[in-house]
């Protein structure tokens, strides 16, 4: 029955400094509010239940690679339910190049939102991947135009 609904809790268990300062700025933008957004933090495993099977193609099938937790969800909510969202990976430069986590990202950039948002009719999911090697002013400007980008009104 609590389907549609979400939740936060304090304080937050986050795995980064990253992860802090992402949040932090992302609540600093005016659209958060101006557009009604909520902005929740989901990388800890042990407290979300919103987590994504991930698929890697192999010729003409497919082979499971594993359970995906992103760090963040920016939701658009319409009627009472999630109408969009974007979902946000925050990554350190250590732990890019990993191959398990390759695999999923690569499945979240290009089957994940397409799939999806073919399913739903109309682009419900997009998704930010982010690396702390970005500086600040470009990743607060591609989360800024991402934001923007997608939750304007057409």
């Amino acid at each position: 029955p609590r389907k549609d609904h979400s939740f936060h809790y304090l304080p937050y268990r986050t795995d980064s400094g990253f992860e802090q300062t992402f949040l932090k700025e992302v609540l600093s933008f005016d659209e958060i509010e101006n557009l009604g957004l909520e902005v929740y933090y989901n990388g800890d495993r042990a407290m979300t239940e919103f987590k994504i099977k991930c698929y890697k193609k192999n010729g003409s099938k497919w082979s499971y690679v594993g359970i995906y937790t992103p760090d963040f969800l920016i939701i658009k909510r319409k009627d009472g339910k999630i109408h969009k969202a974007i979902i946000v990976e925050t990554k350190g430069d250590i732990y890019k190049n990993d191959p398990v986590f390759k695999d999923k990202r690569a499945f979240m950039e290009n089957e994940f939102a397409k799939k999806n948002n073919e399913a739903f009719g109309y682009q419900r999911f997009d998704y930010l991947y982010l690396e702390d090697t970005l500086s600040e002013s470009d990743r607060i400007l591609t989360t800024h135009n991402k934001t923007c980008e997608f939750f304007k009104e057409k």
